[in-house]
């Protein structure tokens, strides 16, 4: 059951936007540098053994860098792909199946350093839209340990910092000479490749980092989006959870609205512990 709650998440905040145009995407600068991360999380404080996961994506260019889903990231390049070539039609028309481990969970992208000493995040409101924030990059900062370890094969020394009101823990491996990391963690002398908060209930873990030999694009686009505040976007998500059920009936057909009602209604109980818990 809750396996279709999801897919039905998926279908009405990622494949309902996609019907904007995705062709004018504007590019960023190129990437120099993949990372894929392992991201573990506890958003449930009522079943905190209960953990969820998601492969995420660092691409670093020369002066940018851009963190998000890796199946985001995937989606839109299929999507935009079936549009440049003239076959989003044929696709929306038919019956849409998200397979549960292509499920976008974390809709946001985290550009780092653009514009220029910012840190802008771009994140979408169920059945609302995107908005867009900046903070100052780094949003951090970082008081560094004696403590050293091996991580993927990599000799890394651990920092830690206060962020969103949690306490974090970072290993970076300074043979990696990238000030970037996961989410929007950076500005230490080496690239994160273990990131946590001391609760251990938001973890990510490098899987792989690999320069690129290929063309890949970092895609920037502020059209249709919605720019606020930091402390305004986490309203207009907070209010929007809190009213989940009333913003999505008017999509769901009368003789599902009872069953969906439950379950929008649990799925919100659920999303109690975000990454960043300051909502101010």
């Amino acid at each position: 059951m809750k396996t279709r709650l999801l897919l039905l998440m998926a279908v009405l905040a990622f494949a309902l936007p996609m019907r904007g145009q995705l062709s004018d995407y504007d590019t960023l600068c190129q990437a120099r540098l993949m990372v894929m991360y392992e991201h573990t999380y506890h958003e449930d404080t009522n079943n905190i053994n209960r953990a969820g996961k998601e492969k995420m994506l660092l691409l670093i260019g020369d002066e940018i860098s851009c963190f998000q889903s890796f199946n985001n990231r995937r989606s839109f390049l299929k999507t935009r792909q079936m549009m440049l070539d003239g076959t989003w039609g044929t696709y929306i028309s038919q019956p849409i199946y998200v397979k549960p481990d292509d499920i976008v969970h974390f809709m946001y992208r985290i550009y780092k350093n653009c514009p220029t000493g910012k840190t802008t995040t771009f994140d979408h409101v169920f059945m609302t839209g995107t908005f867009s924030y900046e903070e100052d990059y780094p949003c951090m900062t970082w008081e560094y340990t004696e403590d050293t370890a091996t991580i993927a094969g990599y000799f890394t020394q651990k920092a830690v910092c206060d962020y969103g009101g949690r306490s974090w823990e970072a290993w970076f491996a300074p043979e990696l000479p990238y000030s970037d990391g996961p989410y929007k963690f950076c500005g230490l002398p080496g690239l994160i490749v273990r990131l946590a908060d001391t609760q251990d209930h938001y973890r990510f873990e490098m899987l792989s980092a690999e320069v690129l030999a290929e063309e890949t694009i970092i895609f920037w686009k502020t059209e249709d989006v919605v720019k606020t505040t930091k402390k305004g976007f986490f309203k207009a998500y907070d209010d929007n959870l809190a009213n989940i059920v009333e913003n999505a009936l008017p999509n769901i057909l009368d003789a599902d609205k009872n069953d969906i009602q439950k379950k929008l209604y649990n799925y919100a109980a659920t999303k109690n512990n975000p990454i960043e818990l300051d909502r101010k």
